[in-house]
């Protein structure tokens, strides 16, 4: 971001932002998430750059929670999709599916996980599965979750992503 600003490249700001963006939810911080996201958003609008912009959207959107956050995301799923970006789309829908959950929202948000569940499948973007399967337990039948957690814990195992195996514990310990 320093580096981008010191250049004065508009482009190469908004994409160091975005990944700020990501990288600070991926920390689970939504402070962070947000202020990021809003620069990349501002960024974005002023110079006309797609893409990144919604990367903003989708993030800042998370931030938020609830129907609001919600509704921000599915637009930009919406202009991604009209854009025919579909990279990290599985990740995007679980955004929504996170902000789905937290806000009670149960059935909706594991229709949105089956959905990225097929996608991550359909398109070889396997990376963020087990987090995918993580949400769904969440969404699913009490019967049901030790099961998805365990799959969740083999396809993180698999991956190597320590980071999500120590989210993926901590829901079964919680069983």
């Amino acid at each position: 971001i320093t580096r981008a600003e010191e250049v004065e490249q508009p482009y190469s700001l908004a994409v160091a932002l975005a990944y700020a963006s990501i990288t600070h939810q991926l920390l689970r911080d939504g402070e962070a998430t947000a202020h990021f996201a809003e620069r990349t958003m501002e960024l974005c609008t002023r110079y006309d750059f797609a893409y990144y912009r919604e990367w903003g959207s989708l993030l800042s959107g998370w931030s938020l929670g609830g129907d609001a956050g919600a509704a921000r995301i599915r637009e930009a799923l919406d202009a991604l999709q009209a854009q025919g970006a579909y990279a990290r789309r599985p990740y995007y829908l679980s955004l929504l599916a996170e902000t789905l959950l937290d806000a009670g929202e149960t059935d909706r948000a594991g229709a949105v996980l089956d959905d990225a569940l097929g996608a991550a499948t359909e398109r070889d973007d396997l990376w963020w599965s087990p987090e995918l399967l993580r949400l769904r337990a969440r969404a699913a039948e009490p019967a049901q979750r030790a099961d998805l957690l365990q799959q969740a814990r083999s396809t993180a195992s698999w991956h190597g992503s320590v980071t999500l195996l120590e989210r993926i514990d901590a829901d079964l310990a919680n069983l």
